[in-house]
């Protein structure tokens, strides 16, 4: 049976990447988590400021990332949560009907975290980035789309194993990156 982790924002939780390299992610508004510069090999944290600690990225996450990566919710008072506020701005990808690949390019778009708003009806802050022009902005930024469990744990093994966070889902929606 699945362990059951409910959500709450601000709550933090440690993450089994593999037998010996565990991570912390932090509940943003439901379904986005940040994830921090920070691992153990034994997934026992204690004495710990987020506020101190570099943030890598934040993502949305699907709930089998919830059943399947994370290993426990860690206790209040252990870790101290980040205080830093919720990123606005996230890329949101155009459809490419031409195939091969299903999404080409994007737009810059701004989430307010509190309005519950969706992805399809934000704010668009500019249409048509390209790395030529926006590489700040498209490195920058995270796409919208939804990180399930393994795509997750690559990212962030590869990110701990050699020090490269690396995005592969975005290097082909900006083939130029």
């Amino acid at each position: 049976m699945a362990k059951r982790i409910v959500w709450k924002k601000g709550d933090l939780v440690s993450l089994k990447l593999r037998d010996d390299l565990y991570t912390i992610g932090q509940m943003l508004t439901n379904p986005a988590m940040r994830f921090y510069n920070i691992k153990s090999t034994d997934g026992n944290w204690a004495n710990i400021d987020l506020n101190e600690i570099e943030p890598l990225f934040r993502v949305f996450i699907g709930r089998e990332v919830l059943q399947k990566l994370v290993d426990r919710k860690i206790p209040q008072g252990s870790v101290k949560p980040s205080a830093q506020p919720e990123e606005r701005f996230w890329i949101k990808p155009y459809l490419n009907y031409g195939g091969p690949f299903p999404f080409k390019g994007g737009k810059l778009i701004e989430l307010d975290p509190e309005s519950g708003q969706g992805t399809a009806t934000a704010p668009a802050v500019k249409e048509n980035l390209s790395v030529m022009d926006d590489r700040d902005l498209v490195e920058k930024h995270e796409l919208t789309n939804m990180w399930g469990e393994s795509e997750l744990r690559s990212r962030l093994t590869k990110f701990f194993d050699k020090g490269v966070d690396k995005d592969e889902m975005k290097e082909k929606v900006f083939p130029d990156l």
